[in-house]
């Protein structure tokens, strides 16, 4: 075979590989977006899900183009810019660069608002002065929730839904974000206030969710860099006491993993944001593949 056959051959074959490649990619894609997988283990479990993923009272607007939802996915992942996101939301039908300044400096929130601006997601009334693009919006929450699932589609490769309701459970069959991660079912309670705005009651309702669902892992993500020591891990192990007493501290021990992560018989998770989301989820997902499936 001459030497041009060859270098044609070699050119043909890098064609189809790259055309393959792309298809396996897009493939990939389908996989993490689509939410039947979630909804399939759901089912296994007798669990039907019957609404999911509302977007009307995102931060974001319908029909943001996926560019402009890939900037605003890695700004989330930024501390101070949730808590300016807070901001506007609180003050979502008006607002001022000064009102924005609790937690960051007049030019870090000028720079978020110039880059919400561009997106359409802020829209510009006049100097220093913004209203949200969608508007009324009542929390931060759903927004969380919504990054919280992108976050285990983007990072972990893993199908996720938010915001879903499931039928005829007797906890309320509301969950705020469920995963299908490694063939395996994770559940987040998402919290966007601080942790004294946390009641024992929502504790409860919490491990009643997870005693129904019966998910692998189940993670109480509370999106603060305070500790989690003082007040939730507190409130876990009140809660524990009074679902097994005196059996509690010695079975049932709330246990640190690290920092301000906890973990509970290595598959219930209690959680912060300080040092990262992604690497707190990271750490406690590698945690329980080491430890939790003694458990299965």
């Amino acid at each position: 075979m001459e030497l041009e056959d060859i270098l044609r051959e070699v050119r043909s074959l890098k064609r189809k590989i790259q055309h393959f490649s792309g298809e396996i990619e897009s493939m990939k894609a389908v996989l993490r977006e689509d939410p039947l997988f979630v909804e399939r283990i759901l089912r296994t479990r007798g669990l039907h899900v019957f609404r999911e993923n509302p977007t009307d009272q995102l931060f974001i607007p319908p029909g943001l183009p996926p560019s402009s939802q890939t900037q605003f996915y890695e700004l989330m992942k930024k501390y101070s810019f949730r808590l300016v996101a807070r901001d506007m939301i609180k003050r979502h039908d008006h607002f001022h660069i000064q009102e924005l300044t609790h937690y960051c400096s007049s030019r870090v929130a000028q720079r978020y608002a110039d880059l919400l601006s561009e997106m359409g997601v802020i829209v510009k009334l006049g100097r220093e002065e913004y209203r949200t693009s969608v508007y009324p919006l009542y929390s931060f929450g759903p927004t969380l929730e919504w990054f919280i699932a992108e976050m285990f589609k983007r990072e972990f490769a893993s199908p996720a839904i938010y915001r879903v309701s499931i039928k005829g459970t007797a906890s309320g069959g509301d969950y705020d974000v469920l995963s299908c991660w490694d063939r395996r079912l994770v559940y987040v309670e998402v919290k966007s206030s601080p942790p004294r705005g946390v009641e024992l009651s929502e504790v409860t309702a919490f491990f009643s969710r997870v005693e129904e669902l019966l998910p692998d892992v189940a993670i109480l993500f509370n999106d603060t860099q305070l500790r989690m020591r003082d007040k939730l891990v507190v409130l876990f192990e009140d809660e524990l006491k009074q679902r097994y007493g005196k059996k509690a501290k010695p079975h049932f021990p709330v246990v640190r993993l690290a920092g301000e992560l906890f973990h509970l018989q290595n598959h219930i998770f209690i959680i912060n944001s300080k040092k990262g989301i992604v690497d707190n989820f990271s750490t406690c997902l590698k945690h329980y593949l080491r430890h939790g499936e003694r458990r299965r």
